[in-house]
């Protein structure tokens, strides 16, 4: 369970760090400068409640507490995460912010992954 309380960590890092990123700050890496053209605050409040989602979902594993809310996370995340690259692509924005969806999209699959591999090894109250 350690493994997947650790990803969805790292998932809801990267939910608050694009939520960031929405609201036009940018991270400087050496000579590279990560940031989105344009701020959205609609996305930031989407991926900034993600975030916050996976966060609980997290603590929830640390804590051996309910896999049904981390199901429900994952879902949650999941279904907002596809709203919002559906945006991307019929606005044609592209660039980082398709790609952070890519990433996004990476994190949730090898979390349904790990939660459907723990299925029977937990215990789902």
């Amino acid at each position: 369970m350690n493994t997947l309380a650790l990803l969805t960590t790292v998932n809801a890092l990267l939910y608050l760090t694009a939520s960031l990123l929405h609201t036009g700050v940018t991270i400087p890496l050496g000579s590279l400068v990560i940031g989105f053209p344009a701020p959205s605050q609609p996305a930031s409040i989407a991926e900034g409640l993600i975030g916050v989602v996976l966060s609980v979902a997290a603590v929830t594993l640390f804590r051996a507490g309910s896999i049904r809310l981390v199901w429900g996370a994952y879902i949650f995340a999941l279904a907002l995460t596809l709203v919002g690259l559906s945006i991307i692509i019929a606005t044609g924005t592209g660039g980082p912010d398709l790609w952070i969806h890519f990433f996004m999209l990476a994190g949730l699959a090898a979390g349904f992954a790990l939660l459907a591999a723990a299925r029977g090894r937990t215990r789902s109250t």
